[in-house]
């Protein structure tokens, strides 16, 4: 975050300022007219709003370079509700009383979204339900504008000058949209706004027509006639109609000011702290509403040009003390800015700056229609109904596309066998050869996502076919963000299933505080006290471990036994297969026993070294230190395999740890071992460099194949 005054604060304020002065105006206007109010009165509520909200945004810091004032959507927001007021009966200082206290309960909750981190919740209101609702918004601002222009022509004879209020709307907003394609260093705001002052002007001056009165805003009221807007009495308050939408009010000015702070993060490349900035809203809406103000929120293209014009930390409250010097000095310079100029701004900010003609080409797309009828049915809702049932209508629908994506997405990641997927001990070839040809006993499912009341019988569905064979099967819940209830239950009628075709359901990944605890099995006797154990259901902490232990089960089928307490022959090691007796004897002379207890370490990483290892009994990890605590494991070697081919063949570093997982008896045989087999049975020694250069082949077809299952 930027800290310290600019210049560029200063440039950057006033410049945004320019901006939103004709939109915290015409806004103000367009709220307050259907309702009797003054031009000028109505016009100082906007630029009171603007202030309130520019400077406590700005003190509060969230956001370098936003500035903000009222907004069409949350003044489409604030209509509505005055009108559903108005239609209960409520006129005059009713009015402007709910209001106020309206605008103070939506500061309050705005605070409270803020300090409860609130924000991250608002980001997920899917991007079509905002798109309806702003498109809505927009609709109403047209039909809003409309009818104010319309009011001029209420004459009995359609006399010559009545003409000037339409085509003054239409100069400004033309302007507005195409000055900035020639001169883009000036704002449209201020474009259309001098443009369309000059046309009206010299309409009137061509035409010789008077100008009615109230075709102009007229001369704001000074800052001594400015009174707090003190709430009503607590007995006799419509709470049904207030508190609704304030707390729509809230959401919707929140969404607005966060989806602004993303942009100014991209102008600044600074990072916004949606804490502070809903925090600073929140005070800023309630202070604006104590003084006859209305809601708002963080301003785009006022934004944008703020921090093009060098603004940073301090251009909101440069904009603020702007305002104040306005509303201070610039009064009577309010009566001749004519209402039709503010009402083309306002027809160019809903039909340019609102209405998203996206819709139109999400309807051409198969994969976005769902997405377009949903904007287009929250436009409706806005338009033809109410705008607090259309916040109703997208809060409905963002849960109904929450639940939707979580039930079409796969919940299965990957499924892969021990073909695909071996585990990281090293196995003798007849081992290997065995696990190969019953491969597809051992199946590992690594699952993603959610598993709740709308994917679980979706799984159990796709593994159905799974559940009816002596399988292995395995269930990575790495990638698992939550489990519910529903879902406990489904696993545990697939372990229920798979017991009885005689298979075995194991899990591992599985995270505390994700649904099912550490051991599944502990948690399945705690949610159905019938489940006492009559199947065992494993859980081991990491996939390598799961998948070894589905192995070795294999294998224990096939009458392999698999136990670190295995004691194994020389002869019986793969890499001396097909020796003769005399041969091994004398190979036996060079080999020096070593003793490992469980825990200790054979060597370390970077540790120089030239000798190959054979395990006897026990089981050595090969592990990759990193961090001060932690390691990733490569390998396990158990009796029978080997190690340290490597720097055996060239001798030099160690390129990982070796650590004895029980008490462990190994073999050594040491490069000037292998010398003087050279020398005494040359016949073997290339017999044993052939052996490892075989092994060498078929560890690295392993990490191959490992490389492209991690890889897609």
């Amino acid at each position: 975050m930027a800290t310290g005054f600019n210049k560029g604060d200063v440039w950057g304020g006033l410049s945004a300022a320019a901006v939103m002065l004709p939109q915290a105006t015409a806004l103000g206007i367009a709220l307050w007219s259907p309702y009797g109010a003054a031009p000028a009165v109505a016009a100082l509520a906007g630029l009171v709003t603007t202030l309130a909200l520019c400077l406590f945004s700005g003190l509060s810091a969230g956001t370098s370079g936003m500035v903000s004032s009222p907004t069409g959507p949350t003044m489409v927001l604030v209509s509505g509700a005055l009108a559903s007021l108005s239609a209960a009966g409520y006129q005059g200082s009713q009015l402007v009383s709910y209001l106020s206290l309206m605008i103070l309960i939506a500061g309050a909750l705005q605070i409270l979204i803020g300090v409860f981190n609130g924000g991250r919740l608002i980001k997920f209101i899917p991007y079509p339900v905002v798109s309806g609702f702003i498109t809505g918004s927009a609709i109403l601002m047209i039909l809003s504008q409309a009818n104010i222009l319309h009011a001029n022509l209420d004459a009995p004879v359609l006399e010559q000058g009545l003409w000037i209020p339409w085509v003054t709307a239409l100069i400004t907003f033309f302007a507005m949209w195409l000055m900035p394609r020639r001169w883009p260093s000036i704002p449209g705001t201020v474009s259309g706004l001098l443009v369309g002052i000059a046309g009206y002007y010299l309409m009137l001056a061509l035409s010789g027509f008077t100008a009615p009165q109230d075709w102009v805003v007229g001369r704001l009221p000074e800052l001594a006639d400015i009174q707090l807007a003190i709430p009503p009495q607590l007995d006799d308050i419509p709470w049904a109609l207030i508190l609704p939408v304030s707390l729509a009010l809230a959401l919707l000015a929140s969404l607005d000011s966060l989806l602004t702070s993303v942009l100014a993060d991209l102008g600044t490349g600074q990072r916004h702290n949606a804490r502070r900035e809903l925090a600073g809203q929140g005070v800023g809406q309630m202070v604006a509403a104590l003084f006859g103000g209305f809601a708002g929120a963080g301003t785009t293209g006022a934004t944008l040009v703020a921090i093009k014009s060098g603004g940073r930390r301090f251009a909101a409250v440069s904009s603020a003390l702007a305002f104040f010097l306005v509303i201070a000095l610039l009064g009577p310079v309010a009566a001749l800015l004519p209402i039709s100029v503010l009402a083309g701004i306002l027809l160019n900010v809903a039909i340019i700056g609102m209405l998203d003609r996206d819709i139109l080409a999400w309807l051409k797309r198969s994969s976005t229609r769902v997405d377009a009828a949903t904007a287009i049915l929250v436009t409706t809702v806005t338009v033809a109904y109410d705008l607090m049932i259309a916040i109703a209508v997208g809060l409905v629908l963002a849960v109904y596309h929450f639940v939707r994506a979580q039930i079409t997405a796969p919940v299965i990641h990957r499924r892969s066998t021990i073909a695909q997927h071996q585990s990281l001990r090293r196995r003798t070839e007849a081992e290997r050869e065995l696990l190969e040809q019953h491969a597809d006993k051992v199946i590992i499912y690594e699952l993603k996502g959610h598993l709740f009341f709308g994917t679980a019988d979706r799984l159990f569905e796709e593994l159905l076919p799974e559940l009816d064979r002596p399988n292995k099967l395995i269930l990575d819940m790495a990638r698992i963000s939550q489990v519910d209830l529903t879902a406990v239950r489904m696993l545990q009628q697939m372990a229920e299933r798979l017991h009885k075709a005689g298979g075995e359901l194991i899990f591992t990944n599985v995270r505390s505080g994700k649904g099912l605890g550490r051991k599944v099995e502990k948690t399945l006797r705690k949610i159905s006290p019938h489940h006492q154990g009559s199947y065992p259901v494993k859980t081991f902490i990491d996939a390598d471990e799961a998948i070894e232990y589905a192995e070795n089960k294999l294998l224990n089928i096939f009458g392999v036994e698999q136990t670190e307490l295995h004691c194994v022959q020389l002869e019986q090691c793969s890499l001396f297969r097909d020796w003769d007796k005399d041969t091994l004897d004398s190979f036996r002379k060079i080999l020096d026993p070593v003793h490992l207890k469980s825990g200790d370490y054979l060597f370390r990483i970077n540790d120089w070294g030239d000798d190959l290892y054979i395990v006897v009994s026990g089981e050595v990890d090969i592990l990759l230190p990193y961090g001060k605590k932690h390691y990733k494991r490569l390998s396990k070697f158990g009796p029978g395999s080997f190690f340290g081919e490597i720097v055996f063949l060239k001798p030099g570093k160690r390129t990982a740890d070796a650590r004895a997982i029980h008490d462990t008896e190994l073999l050594r045989l040491s490069g000037a071992g292998l010398k003087q087999l050279t020398e005494t049975s040359p016949q073997a020694s290339i017999h044993l460099l052939m052996r490892l250069g075989r092994e060498l082949s078929d560890r690295l077809r392993w990490s191959d194949s490992e490389m492209r299952r991690l890889a897609e």
